[in-house]
């Protein structure tokens, strides 16, 4: 069983493509509203059963396209998430 990208998600973010060297050469940043906002249309594709876990989902891919969120490294993002920083924007 292969991932789905969904159909939506590069129209949505507003980023064509992911960097071809995500490490070095930046595709973007999305906000956390933005990130959200993906998640939440990927919901009925996604194997999450929370907008949060769809939300660690696409933070997850904006690693490996090079796409920065809120200005910083996802991973950074990630750790934030499951720390609970931004549980306010789930409720």
């Amino acid at each position: 069983m292969g991932l789905q990208q969904h159909p939506h998600s590069s129209k949505e973010s507003g980023i064509p493509k992911g960097s071809s060297k995500p490490n070095v050469d930046l595709a973007g940043d999305l906000t956390i509203d933005k990130v959200i906002s993906i998640a939440k249309s990927k919901m009925a594709t996604s194997y999450a059963k929370t907008v949060k876990a769809a939300t660690k989902e696409v933070v997850g891919s904006c690693i490996s396209m090079g796409v920065k969120v809120e200005g910083k490294d996802p991973r950074e993002v990630m750790r934030e998430l499951n720390a609970g920083k931004w549980d306010s924007k789930f409720q």
